[in-house]
């Protein structure tokens, strides 16, 4: 009977463990690509100014340095979700008692998360390294 509980036990705390895995890196992919919705937003501005400068002749430099800033914020915080997103999985393995073997696997054509099994990114399909 107590080996029974004790199983019992160690099943509930790897559902909540994952539960809140889950939940955090939900939390992080949606913040992602909301900066990178910002980002696309930003070039497009960047774009824009330019161009209206540089038809009136007038400089932008000050102004495009301004925006290219916010772009390269907004790229470290990305890359800032995308490691608490492996730290997350680090931390799940280490409480259920796994090691981690490439946890995660970041594909370098799209950026995509994948597992560190795959050979291939679920979302372009570019081979994984």
């Amino acid at each position: 009977m107590a080996t029974l509980k004790e199983s019992f036990s160690k099943g509930l705390t790897a559902i909540n463990v994952k539960t809140s895995s889950f939940m955090e890196e939900s939390k992080c992919k949606t913040y992602i690509a909301t900066l990178e919705k910002e980002i696309q937003t930003l070039k497009s501005n960047l774009g824009e100014l330019v161009y209206a400068k540089t038809l009136a002749g007038e400089t932008y430099e000050e102004q495009a340095a301004e925006i290219v800033q916010k772009i390269q914020e907004k790229h470290e915080e990305i890359r800032q979700q995308k490691l608490l997103i492996e730290q997350l999985a680090v931390e799940q393995k280490q409480i259920l008692g796994t090691t981690p073997t490439d946890a995660v696997k970041y594909c370098a054509q799209c950026g995509a998360q994948n597992a560190g099994n795959y050979k291939f990114c679920c979302k372009c399909g570019t081979p994984l390294g």
